[in-house]
């Protein structure tokens, strides 16, 4: 029987950057990391499919993708190069320097908008990142600077410095009033990052209250807020995204009902198709990955 090939791509350590230039697509099929991703886009002529929407970008255009993010980058037939900054990081690795008033992490799960993923910069702004990034690269991956006094303290510190200026970008692009605090929605944000990394559980509104000691109705209004869906909804599509992954990568799709969280097929069958507009088995056939 042929092995599932691996969509979902594995991340060892903790955080990573690099300045990638290529010729040729890398990736031929959407995709998933078990981390967290900004890109930056450097050339002309590069296309980003996210879920099922494609955006063609012009450079200086930054992406930002969380772990339930399908997205694929690929070059448009007169593009000569894909030239880009990859950062990966584990939300973990970053969370420490979020304080009560300001949560690193909103630019990745504050998605009440059409376009979450694609945030285009100006000259000005791009030279900012460009600069960040280079710094990044440099004290994490030079030889000479890795055994170096406070080092890994230098690269962490950089990135939240990063991350802060994405977060005002990403406020300013989608107007956030500026004096909205994360404290509220800080919980909100532990909830969501605990769905990802749980979504094949059994989760009730009940249980998430209870676990981040939160009134049920406020919640799901908190939420609503921040995703324009309701804890469920949310935990749904989660599942919808892990399920298309795991079709993707060969499963069959009775494996995929259990896998993704689903308790019946007729569930999985009947919700994939509400999201999707397609029955898994369909989607599978579409994509050419029919086991």
């Amino acid at each position: 029987m042929r092995q599932p090939s691996p969509y979902r791509e594995q991340f060892a350590g903790d955080f990573s950057v690099e300045h990638k230039v290529s010729a040729h697509n890398e990736k031929s099929r959407v995709h998933l990391h078990d981390v967290f991703e900004i890109l930056l886009v450097l050339s002309d002529g590069i296309q980003c499919t996210v879920q099922s929407r494609t955006y063609r970008l012009r450079p200086h255009t930054l992406l930002l993708f969380n772990n339930m993010d399908l997205h694929l980058l690929s070059m448009s037939p007169q593009a000569r190069l894909n030239d880009r900054y990859v950062l990966y990081f584990r939300p973990e690795y970053i969370e420490p320097l979020s304080s009560a008033s300001v949560n690193l992490l909103e630019c990745f799960f504050y998605r009440r908008f059409e376009d979450p993923n694609v945030l285009p910069l100006s000259d000005r702004e791009a030279r900012d990142i460009l600069g960040l990034m280079n710094q990044l690269n440099y004290h994490r991956n030079r030889p000479e600077n890795r055994d170096a006094f406070g080092q890994d303290l230098l690269v962490k510190l950089l990135l939240g410095q990063l991350l802060v200026r994405i977060n005002r970008l990403y406020r300013e692009k989608h107007h956030i009033p500026s004096d909205m605090k994360t404290v509220t929605y800080s919980r909100i944000y532990r909830v969501m990052q605990y769905i990802h990394k749980n979504y094949a559980e059994k989760l009730s509104l009940d249980f998430l209250a209870s676990r981040f000691y939160i009134d049920k109705s406020y919640m799901c209004e908190l939420f609503k807020k921040i995703t324009g869906i309701s804890p469920i909804q949310y935990l749904i599509r989660c599942r919808i995204m892990k399920a298309k992954e795991l079709l993707l990568r060969g499963y069959s799709v009775d494996d995929v009902c259990g896998m993704a969280g689903f308790n019946n097929l007729t569930h999985f069958s009947h919700s994939f198709k509400q999201h999707t507009g397609k029955s898994p088995k369909q989607f599978q056939m579409m994509m050419g990955r029919e086991k």
